[in-house]
């Protein structure tokens, strides 16, 4: 259990650090977006803290509205991080075109929040954790599944195309980060054991890419090559 708090307090770190970082960002937009969205993440981290008190089932439920936070508040900052950090991308998509794009999963998450076709479970050693009723583990199984696909494709892309070490590091990274997600989510999907609650690893480094990102200048279309 020792570890596992340490292990969740780096995290909130992380999403600290990352808040700090986004309200420096230049864009009001990406600013905006991306501060709510780690405030989300940092409240799903402050509930797997939580559950691991021993709390009555009204509390826990409540609390389940921020389990799942990171479905959006990891994933979408990436799309919008590969998105500044890929000129190419930035040029032909606006960040307000690209914010619509992604709408349709902002809807996807509110309304499984809505639902809340879940399960408390408790999970040796770690307190209580969430479970996800059929089908909805299968339709957030391809919602993970479709942004690790993007993710990467996105990051394929941005090395192919710019040659510079600096930008090829941040796709590198992130490209890395989203393999160790999909490789926790195959984890999940064949009933293999994990020793903490799932993605916690991962997802601490998704935010040290995101973090690198948008901690950086992006460079411009004419280094291309």
């Amino acid at each position: 259990m020792g570890a596992y708090f340490f292990i969740l307090f780096a995290v909130i770190f992380l999403v600290f650090l990352n808040i700090i970082q986004i309200k420096k960002h230049s864009n009001i937009i990406i600013r905006l977006v991306c501060f709510f969205l780690f405030i989300v993440t940092g409240l799903r981290y402050i509930t797997l803290l939580l559950f691991t008190f021993n709390f009555p089932v009204g509390i826990l439920k409540f609390l389940a509205y921020f389990y799942y936070g990171s479905m959006i508040g990891l994933t979408i900052p990436s799309i919008v991080a590969l998105w500044y950090t890929i000129p190419c991308f930035r040029k032909k998509i606006n960040e307000k075109r690209l914010l619509l794009f992604l709408t349709p999963l902002f809807i996807f998450y509110f309304f499984m929040l809505y639902l809340q076709p879940l399960e408390i479970v408790i999970k040796t050693g770690i307190g209580y954790g969430l479970r996800l009723l059929f089908p909805w583990n299968l339709f957030v199984s391809i919602y993970y599944g479709f942004f690790v696909m993007i993710i990467l494709l996105l990051c394929v892309s941005g090395f192919r195309w710019y040659k510079y070490k600096f930008p090829r590091s941040q796709y590198l990274l992130f490209f890395l980060s989203y393999l160790l997600l999909l490789v926790d989510g195959l984890t999940i999907l064949f009933n293999r054991t994990n020793t903490f609650q799932p993605f916690i690893i991962s997802e601490a480094f998704v935010l040290i890419a995101l973090l690198y990102a948008f901690s950086t200048k992006p460079i411009k279309d004419k280094n291309k090559r």
